[in-house]
């Protein structure tokens, strides 16, 4: 199997329940350069906060960050797509008509919110390393571009966020359900799948290539657009009818046992 490349959710799929990558994973990783198999984590968190988890290896790795919204490889910027600036003022607005949801706006260098919330504050600071209070977010979104917008609204994220959205912005946006508390919103036909695709353009290889973890629902077209597509066993049901393989869960070290396992290496 000529893999080249392995593209990995992080929340429910590298990460165990308690946030904490798998043992062994730094070494896994450089195992995996030396014999030309790069690791993409992929996930909605914002590049900045991804980044600073992978510590001594961070710039060995490539990242999918705000659910393919920005591209990097290591520190350089590969891809960063903006939304169109009036779609990206019409869901703020439509979140501070909303009871109990909050935004954050995701920028090249970081990204701005409005609301101090302390529930909103307290799980915003798991995704968001660079983040900014500004005193009006719709107008701060105006004076630079934004390659996403999250929408938090605690444990009911998918019935008092995601159909309002949907309604409003279904033909618009790309509109994708994170999480139970998160609704992400990008530039219409974005995904991780799509930036898997940059990758592979960046690399010179194709998407047969390439092996994804996934355990939600924004990880479809991540699992959809690659050679090699697995399923957490803890994943959600609908994404497991997606994916080729299901592996062991993100608390048995699913991941890096299934690397390890297929491309037979320590």
């Amino acid at each position: 199997m000529s893999i080249k490349l392995i593209a990995a959710d992080m929340d429910g799929t590298l990460l165990s329940s308690r946030k904490q990558l798998p043992k062994g994973f730094f070494p896994l990783v450089r195992t995996l350069k030396k014999i030309g198999v790069r690791f993409a984590p992929a996930s909605g968190r914002q590049y900045y906060n991804l980044y600073e988890q992978f510590g001594e290896i961070a710039d060995e790795l490539m990242y999918i960050s705000e659910n393919g919204g920005m591209v990097c490889d290591g520190r350089e910027i590969v891809s960063f797509e903006a939304m169109p600036q009036q779609l990206v003022c019409a869901a703020v607005e439509l979140a501070r008509g909303l009871p109990n949801v909050h935004a954050i706006a995701s920028m090249r260098d970081g990204a701005a919110y409005e609301d101090d919330d302390p529930v909103f504050v307290e799980n915003m600071a798991m995704y968001y390393a660079r983040r900014q209070k500004v005193p009006d977010l719709l107008a701060a979104v105006q004076q630079e571009p934004v390659c996403k917008v999250a929408l938090f609204c605690k444990n009911a994220a998918e019935t008092n966020v995601l159909p309002y959205y949907r309604q409003m912005f279904d033909d618009k946006l790309q509109v994708a359900l994170s999480g139970a508390d998160w609704v992400d919103l990008m530039r219409l036909g974005l995904s991780k799948g799509v930036a898997v695709g940059v990758m592979c353009d960046n690399l010179h290889i194709t998407p047969a290539q390439c092996m994804a973890f996934g355990d939600y629902l924004n990880d479809v077209e991540l699992l959809r657009s690659v050679g090699e597509s697995y399923a957490m066993a803890n994943a959600h049901e609908r994404l497991k009818k997606v994916a080729k393989h299901v592996c062991p869960s993100n608390d048995e070290d699913g991941v890096c046992r299934t690397i390890r396992s297929v491309l037979a290496v320590e």
